[in-house]
């Protein structure tokens, strides 16, 4: 099973080759597959987003519209395209129908930026060294990522993105991305998707309420967690 691609200069100098981690592709179950998003997605990913407002309408994130513009398809996967091959990894993957298969969702697992997301910084208590003459408990920030995902409304209903999610926590997030905890965030009246977080072993953890201008009302988030 691969699990790098290969990115080079326009120069074919086989020692400026960079491998790119997490590539897979993953295997969930026989029928869905992780791969990285390509340019030839563009098209089947303009359709999912425009069968209803379900994703617009489901998920945190302003950027996804309805309708949504093929322009912003082509924006969304030139952009994985050229921060994968600028950082080295994918933390952004097309769920498929199948290894070869069309696009029907989407998992990420970025980075969770606390201070650009206006949150604390996450803690864990660790043994001090003896240098420090054990004077209490040093604190180190735990490496976090954020969950993100979405599935289109004609595969809804059949467990696929709890799967995806189960797998994302058990096997990317830790062993692939390095976190030790991830965050999740959905809508409190997402009813769906804050049950697919609860069945993947996500720990509800804060209720907060903003005022949202993609509704141009006031709702509520709910966030979870998950140590990994």
């Amino acid at each position: 099973m691969a699990t790098t691609e290969t990115v080079s200069s326009l120069q074919p100098d086989p020692s400026s080759f960079t491998p790119i981690r997490n590539v897979g592709p993953y295997k969930i179950t026989k029928d869905i597959c992780l791969t990285p998003f390509s340019a030839s997605d563009a098209a089947e990913l303009h359709r999912v987003l425009n069968i209803n407002n379900a994703v617009s309408l489901g998920l945190y994130t302003a950027s996804v519209t309805f309708p949504f513009p093929l322009e912003e398809a082509q924006n969304f996967i030139s952009r994985q395209v050229a921060k994968r091959t600028e950082r080295g990894f994918v933390d952004c993957w097309a769920i498929r129908s199948g290894e070869e298969g069309s696009v029907i969702g989407l998992l990420s697992l970025h980075a969770f930026g606390h201070e650009t997301d206006g949150a604390p910084a996450c803690y864990h208590a660790s043994p001090l060294s003896d240098e420090l003459d054990g004077e209490g408990d040093s604190k180190k920030p735990l490496r976090c990522g954020v969950l993100g995902y979405w599935l289109s409304p004609e595969f809804t209903g059949r467990g696929i993105m709890t799967r995806v999610v189960e797998y994302g926590l058990r096997h990317l997030a830790r062993s692939a991305m390095g976190y030790e905890r991830v965050h999740g965030k959905a809508w409190e009246d997402n009813v769906a998707s804050c049950r697919v977080m609860e069945r993947a072993g996500m720990m509800r953890a804060a209720s907060v309420a903003r005022f949202v201008p993609k509704f141009g009302e006031i709702k509520s988030s709910a966030h979870y967690i998950l140590d990994v």
